[in-house]
């Protein structure tokens, strides 16, 4: 199923220097799974003018990483390419990810359709148990599941780009979709059960936003159980 990502642009939000134990996790993981990509390394916080920094109201790594995912919009327009999908460099795919991201793609049907398909389980949302559909992995969200693993269609990468000339980048980059979005109409599709969870979330790495983290252990404990629970329950 490989041939699937001859009409996907793929990019991984990295850093051009330090997270090097992320990068090689990285390309660890994508090679395991057979998914080809390409770091994005543009619009570092060293990159940045100290007075763009300071003009937002946003904390500098949260800033770049939102200007990262904007930049990725941008040169996925420039392709010919029908499907855009981004990654953080934090992600775990499951073992079975092209054929699902196959399946996500048959199910999304026009690649004009104007959605947003988030593929992970970020703050550990999930379609509560008893929602689900045998055979049917795309259900209707109220807002993002973070941005560390999402596909979008090019009039939704277009859509977002307008927006933004008009409107102020005031949030990081998840809650700022959640303002766009819904403003824009855009669908917002959870596939589930997810196929990609984030390492900064589940315990695995501490988080490049976080000024306080949890020692991983702990962080790990309580990733789990909400996630025990939440694909009973939950959680929207």
């Amino acid at each position: 199923m490989a041939h699937i990502f001859d009409r996907i642009f793929t990019r991984v939000c990295h850093v051009k220097v330090g997270f090097e134990d992320r990068r090689r996790h990285i390309e660890s993981e994508f090679a395991a799974r057979g998914v080809p990509f390409e770091f994005f390394l543009d619009h570092d916080i060293a990159d940045l003018s100290k007075d763009e920094i300071a003009a937002s109201p946003l904390a500098a790594p949260q800033y770049s990483l939102a200007r990262k995912h904007i930049a990725i919009w941008e040169e996925f327009l420039t392709t010919d390419l029908p499907y855009c999908l981004v990654f953080e460099d934090d992600v775990f795919l499951a073992q079975d990810f092209v054929a699902k991201l196959a399946v996500c793609l048959d199910e999304m049907g026009s690649p004009d359709r104007f959605c947003a398909v988030y593929l992970g389980n970020g703050s550990n949302y999930y379609i509560a148990a008893r929602e689900l559909v045998s055979g049917r992995h795309l259900y209707a969200g109220n807002r993002s599941r973070c941005t560390d693993s999402y596909l979008i269609t090019r009039p939704v990468a277009a859509a977002r780009l307008d927006w933004l000339k008009r409107n102020p980048l005031d949030r990081s980059i998840d809650l700022q979709l959640d303002v766009i979005d819904p403003q824009l109409g855009v669908e917002i599709l959870w596939f589930e059960r997810p196929i990609v969870e984030q390492g900064s979330q589940n315990g695995s790495f501490q988080s490049s936003l976080s000024y306080q983290p949890r020692p991983l252990w702990q962080q790990a404990i309580r990733w789990n159980w909400k996630k025990l629970k939440r694909k009973v329950t939950g959680h929207a």
